[in-house]
């Protein structure tokens, strides 16, 4: 196990894995805060993101975070406005458009595939089908065997 320093408390703690900069401690208040903005947006929908941080206790930055998370949405009438990051076009939380996260996904789809095919492009190099010697160190295929260049030619 590794030692990590907490970034919130400083705290020294021990993680066999991947950590996200949060001793135990930590995590279990920021879930907690969590769960409470969550019961406080229940049953007070509508409410703003300032409203929530007095209420709960919390940081608008922190509420505002977890909207970018997806983890809550603005309602209609918000004076909160968020903008797609990559159209511009308003959302209600995320940080892109469903568009733009279609596009998106898409295109590292193709991405992959784009990579895939160059993998293959580049594993075929040397190999000449049907061609005649280039001097590249591409194979050649000795398509008559009575060639004067070939050494295996019958005479």
């Amino acid at each position: 196990m590794r030692t990590y320093t907490c970034r919130k408390c400083g705290e020294q703690y021990e993680a066999a894995g991947l950590t996200d900069g949060l001793c135990e401690k930590c995590v279990m208040e920021h879930l907690d805060k969590y769960h409470q903005v969550r019961e406080y947006l229940w049953t007070h929908p509508g409410s703003t993101a300032s409203e929530v941080s007095t209420a709960c206790d919390c940081s608008v930055r922190q509420v505002m975070q977890w909207v970018k998370e997806d983890r809550f949405m603005l309602t209609d009438g918000s004076k909160v406005l968020l903008y797609c990051a990559n159209c511009g076009k308003k959302i209600t939380s995320g940080v892109y458009c469903t568009a733009c996260k279609a596009a998106i996904e898409k295109g590292e789809i193709e991405a992959a595939r784009t990579a895939r095919l160059t993998q293959r492009l580049n594993n075929m190099k040397g190999i000449a089908v049907g061609s005649h010697n280039t001097d590249e160190g591409s194979m050649r295929f000795l398509n008559n065997l009575n060639n004067p260049n070939n050494p295996n030619s019958k005479k």
